[in-house]
């Protein structure tokens, strides 16, 4: 059923009287999706396009951009990382040296392994304290 539009009195567009007897408001707003301009070749883009249609840009929108908080943490877990392998290659070596001068070449690679092992521990909880108290 196919409705027509038309204006009051007071020059607002309403619906025509519908069954329940009431008038339905419209409005003049359309859907527009959200162009904006690319980052690399700046036509116009739709926000949430996948890629440029123009330049074929993979990030019309532009690179995402970090706040200071984000930052911060990705700093935070940058360095729990560097600790975490630190600690297991500081272990493995210190493992792989005893067992060449204690036992031999097939003992090095066995308390290396070792090393390994007791490293990982030892950096998570570097990482946990370091956390609880600094």
């Amino acid at each position: 059923m196919a409705t027509s539009v038309f204006k009051s009195r007071t020059g607002e567009r309403v619906a025509p009287q519908q069954p329940g007897g009431y008038k339905r408001r419209m409005t003049n707003r359309r859907t527009h999706r959200e162009l904006i301009g690319c980052y690399d070749c700046g036509g116009n883009v739709s926000f949430s396009a996948v890629t440029c249609p123009h330049c074929g840009s993979p990030e019309p929108a532009g690179p995402y951009l970090q706040n200071p908080k984000e930052r911060r943490l990705h700093g935070i877990e940058e360095k729990n990382d560097q600790t975490l392998i630190g600690m297991t290659v500081l272990c493995s070596g210190i493992g792989l040296f005893y067992g060449a001068v204690m036992v031999g070449t097939l003992g090095a690679f066995g308390y290396g392994l070792l090393g390994a092992v007791i490293g990982v521990p030892a950096g998570f909880i570097i990482n946990v304290s370091r956390r609880l108290f600094g």
